[in-house]
């Protein structure tokens, strides 16, 4: 079998830009899957195709392949930008496309400059990629490094070439277009894939994440869910049965059904997303926040005696009762009742504790509401 030539491979990777083009206008459009981030993508995927096509006279390669080759590198760095979700200003990467395109025309007719300008305009678009991608991917150091090699790999082979044809290079490391040279085309064409491959394992990894963070989320107040707020008392359990000691609080709105009859179900949904925020703004990084259904929440207080937990919600307490709803032209009064459980050892996944501060929160209530206390029999666990 005769190897390939620079041509038929240079035919291979536009038709795969191509599809990759389509593939990406379906993830954005079709599916919605980062559809801002999946349409600067396939842009660059369609002016690669365009550029590389092989039967593109040699006289258009200043006035438009090269043009497309610098943007389409812009619009892969916007892109990969937009999934890691790092930052979204797009300034200097705009900035970079500009002056690249103005030293090329500038260059005109000299080609040699023009490729100069191109190669080194892609080495610091596609080395910015991979330094949002460091940072916003989410993987572990071995998947992170895979990920970023054809970045590097590309980065390095650009530096390479423009330094060839600035001529600070000794003939033997001079490197050939991938018009003249079938095993760099190779090498573009085998990059181009791991780089698509890699970026289609950052679309699953955010739909994951978004599934995940569905999955663990109150739809109305954005807080955990009972669900994730059970997984992470499990994991409390462990740490309690070790000697650590942590805290639980029950809170429950009150005279919900009121603010329901008097303000609507709209305003009895601002009434909660009020209250998550109000209590969600005061708490510390390491507790846990969640709404267990209805007008009832939960609040994990890692490391915290009982003492401790006591004054964590009689705080909450006040500063809800201090700060009313405003909804609808009106000032609504809110107050809740708190129900305090410490942790404690054999319990069954945390569930003792959830039961014996769902309980003192009722006792609360039945107090006449708006106050704090704590289950009765924790006092030797203090």
């Amino acid at each position: 079998m005769p190897p390939l030539d620079a041509d038929t491979l240079l035919m291979v990777i536009a038709v795969f830009d191509a599809v990759a083009c389509v593939v990406w206008l379906l993830l954005g459009e079709a599916l919605r899957i980062a559809p801002r981030a999946a349409r600067l993508i396939a842009a660059h995927h369609g002016l690669l195709a365009l550029s590389w096509w092989p039967a593109l006279p040699a006289s258009l390669e200043i006035p438009v392949s090269l043009p497309l080759s610098v943007v389409a590198s812009g619009l892969l760095t916007a892109g990969i930008r937009g999934l890691m979700r790092v930052r979204y200003t797009l300034n200097d990467i705009v900035a970079i496309v500009v002056v690249a395109l103005v030293a090329a025309a500038l260059s005109y007719p000299h080609l040699a400059a023009a490729r100069v300008v191109d190669n080194v305009a892609g080495a610091v678009l596609v080395l910015m990629a991979a330094r949002d991608i460091a940072v916003g991917a989410g993987f572990g150091l071995v998947l992170t490094s895979a990920v970023l090699l054809p970045y590097a790999v590309l980065g390095g082979v650009c530096l390479w070439r423009a330094a060839d044809l600035l001529g600070w290079l000794p003939p033997a490391m001079s490197l050939a277009g991938m018009t003249d040279n079938a095993p760099l085309a190779l090498l573009r064409l085998v990059v181009n894939l791991t780089i698509a491959t890699g970026l289609v394992a950052l679309v699953l990894q955010r739909l994951i994440a978004r599934v995940r963070h569905l999955t663990r989320r109150d739809a109305l107040t954005g807080l955990l869910n009972r669900r994730a707020l059970e997984e992470l008392l499990a994991r409390l359990q462990a740490q309690v049965d070790r000697g650590r000691r942590h805290a639980l609080l029950v809170l429950d709105v009150d005279h919900f059904k009121r603010i329901n009859d008097e303000l609507g179900h709209a305003g009895g949904d601002a009434a909660l997303q009020h209250l998550a925020t109000v209590i969600g703004d005061t708490l510390r990084d390491t507790d846990a926040f969640g709404r267990l259904g209805g007008e009832e929440f939960a609040v994990l207080l890692p490391d915290t005696d009982l003492a401790g937990a006591m004054l964590v919600a009689e705080r909450l307490r006040r500063l809800l009762q201090e700060r009313p709803l405003d909804w609808d032209d009106k000032t609504w009064p809110l107050s809740a009742s708190f129900g305090v459980a410490m942790m404690r050892r054999e319990d069954l996944q945390g569930r003792g504790a959830l039961a014996r501060a769902d309980a003192a929160m009722y006792a609360a209530k039945a107090r006449g509401r708006n106050r704090v206390l704590r289950c009765p029999d924790d006092a030797e666990f203090a």
